[in-house]
């Protein structure tokens, strides 16, 4: 009938719905007192009973294995909705007849549906049950609704429509397979009309993926083209929304006359490149080259990294020489950075350095070492820096990388202010000095007293954020972005992988040119409203603390890092560019905010005792901004962890 993994698959399918209709009994089952949309249970007098009908197409198993009538119901009680009923505060109400037919009467009702066995009637197999996802007001302009889903956020148009065109997988993470094809798409400020239903396949992996198989029917228009499409949409919740079918209607006809037909589009765009790619000499390894030689060594070591989280961390290293990685421990801190090495075919001891980091270091001398003025001999550290950075200096169009593991562990502007200020200097003025001028030392190595460290070295560090470490100064986080990975849940982490059948150059070595200037674009000035967004950040956070705020080195940083987000082969962003900037926001300011309630908390927000979250200053600049939530979602993130850490201890790091 229903195997089991099928089951698990349409518990993430989202389905739109509205209470029952009274008026037609029929249809709702006999499991209440009464045949209406909210009653008391036969089974039990405490338990309430209440019933839902769908108002959009329901999974293809639902309706097409099992045959399920679109009016049938779907049914809860209320000790199966526990959840979403604690938040309205419905155990707390006398009547909670009352309450809950109030509370869903005349609103959308977003569910996830929950099939369950049922053994007392052979001809209908399963109890349709639902978990409530959120309720949103009803306008009751429609009794039947189109979902339009969006693909994965931070993914640019350019690379979603390339991805259509040449049949690569795309992920839509909130419309699974099993529902019917989507015939309209959103990304990137842009909606896709898919006109023929086969023009999708679905992953046979992975059911969130799909596969364009006939896109030439494929039409685009931008949002911006479109009336208030925004304020037409229902029920949006992540990457989903819906539609009522008669302004499907009115799309449709939009399309039809004013649509962009995806492959005449590119057609267009490969005859007027032609001359252009003529002309162009080729490099022996492009920067898209190397982030899917990057996706494939992860894929082939069986590690799990969003691919935005690899390109963000490349721009990271690539604009700053220096990047920082935390998060919890177990999240592949490590792993991601001696990968990255890995992908950059750098080989340990030789020009990979691995060094971790002891909580008793406290100066420079302890990861560089010492000169002993009796010896006149200069003795390094255990760590092997000083002799590292001597070879990488000898070799300047070689690229080099250290290690720094577990990075604040030891205190950092101690051991590592040397290279905090060498790493602000031109690289032409980069000298590290060991030992004082005029020293006499007989280690031939280091006779001159000064190594210079140029920008062929890469800095890496990974750092974990609880009671056995410390803290980074504003003086440090000033000059890196700190990426903070996320754990993916073990359900995302388990998913099977698409074969990744891109040919892929795994030989090709990267050397300081390739990285430092065929992959680095001259900055671009950052966009007005960019400009203005960090100006107000930079007032309110000064508002609450003199010693913090969006320094110049900060804005060029940001500057910097927006102007080179990796491109592919046609010159598309891999990443938009506002998800850049969400990055940015997060990785080089918003780590600067820490401090007691009494400091922080107008600033960043709180949580109630019911653990919701409420937006300070910071979040509404960013939600006003944004028009939303979704463009400053990582940046939000963070915020409302920080949040949760100042209810919980009164203290956010």
């Amino acid at each position: 009938m229903i195997n089991p993994k099928v089951m698990r698959e349409l518990s993430s399918c989202y389905i739109l719905a509205r209470l029952a209709d009274d008026s037609e009994p029929q249809y709702i089952p006999g499991l209440g007192i009464e045949r209406k949309s909210v009653t008391r249970s036969q089974r039990n007098d405490n338990d309430i009973v209440f019933y839902l009908q769908t108002l959009n197409e329901e999974p293809k198993p639902i309706k097409d294995i099992i045959g399920k009538n679109p009016k049938e119901c779907y049914v809860s009680f209320d000790d199966r909705n526990g959840r979403y009923l604690q938040t309205i505060k419905y155990y707390e109400q006398k009547d909670k007849i009352s309450f809950l037919r109030e509370h869903l009467e005349g609103k959308l009702i977003l569910i996830k549906p929950k099939l369950n066995h049922r053994h007392d009637n052979p001809n209908h197999p399963f109890h349709y049950n639902f978990d409530i996802v959120m309720v949103s007001e009803d306008k009751q302009e429609s009794n039947y609704y189109l979902p339009i889903p969006q693909v994965k956020k931070g993914v640019p148009a350019a690379r979603f429509e390339k991805a259509l065109l040449e049949g690569a997988p795309i992920t839509l993470p909130d419309y699974p397979s099993l529902l019917e094809t989507p015939e309209f798409i959103l990304c990137d400020g842009y909606l896709y009309h898919i006109t023929d239903p086969d023009s999708l396949k679905g992953s046979e992996v992975n059911v969130t993926t799909y596969y364009a198989l006939q896109p030439k029917g494929i039409k685009k228009l931008a949002l911006t083209d479109l009336d208030d499409f925004w304020g037409r949409l229902r029920c949006a919740y992540r990457e989903l929304g819906f539609i009522t079918d008669n302004y499907s209607i009115e799309l449709r006809d939009l399309f039809e006359k004013r649509g962009v037909s995806l492959f005449q589009q590119e057609q267009q765009k490969k005859e007027d490149n032609k001359q252009k790619l003529q002309l162009e000499t080729p490099i022996s390894l492009t920067e898209m080259e190397f982030i899917t030689r990057l996706k494939q060594l992860a894929q082939e070591a069986e590690l799990v990294y969003p691919e935005e989280d690899l390109i963000n961390f490349h721009t990271s290293l690539k604009t700053g020489g220096i990047a920082v990685i935390g998060g919890m421990s177990g999240t592949g801190k490590t792993r991601l950075a001696l990968l990255y090495a890995d992908a950059l075919k750098l080989k340990k001891d030789e020009n990979l350095l691995y060094v971790p980091i002891s909580p008793s270091y406290t100066e420079p001398a302890d990861i560089l070492g010492y000169l002993n003025p009796q010896l006149g001999l200069f003795m390094e550290s255990e760590t092997g820096l000083t002799s590292f950075l001597e070879r990488a200096s000898q070799y300047p169009d070689e690229l080099f990388m250290v290690l720094f593991d577990e990075m604040n562990l030891g205190q950092v502007e101690h051991y590592f202010a040397p290279f905090i200020s060498l790493l602000e200097l031109p690289k032409d003025q980069r000298e590290l000095r060991i030992y004082s001028q005029g020293s006499i030392c007989h280690n031939k190595s280091f006779a001159k007293g000064c190594i210079p460290v140029r920008d062929n070295v890469l800095f890496v560090g990974t750092a974990n954020f609880d009671e056995t470490t410390k803290d980074f100064s504003n003086r440090m986080l000033d000059r890196t972005n700190v990426i903070l990975l996320e754990k993916l849940t073990f359900g995302e982490a388990s998913v099977p992988k698409e074969e990744n059948n891109e040919a892929t150059n795994m030989t090709a070595v990267v050397n300081r040119r390739i990285y430092n200037q065929e992959w680095i674009k001259i900055n671009v000035a950052m966009e007005e409203h960019e400009i203005l967004l960090l100006d107000r950040l930079h007032d309110l956070m000064r508002e609450y603390d003199a010693q913090i705020g969006v320094s110049f080195r900060i804005y060029k940083g940001i500057e910097k890092y927006l102007a080179n987000i990796p491109t592919d082969a046609d010159g598309n962003a891999l990443i938009t560019r506002h998800t850049a900037l969400d990055y940015q926001v997060k990785q080089r300011i918003l780590t600067k905010i820490r401090g007691h309630r009494e400091q922080i908390q107008d600033l960043i927000g709180y949580c109630d005792a019911e653990n919701r979250y409420h937006m300070g200053y910071i979040g509404r600049l960013l939600t006003e901004e944004g028009e939303g939530e979704d463009r400053f979602k990582f940046s939000l993130a963070l915020l409302k962890q920080k949040a949760k850490e100042l209810t919980r201890n009164g203290y956010a790091i």
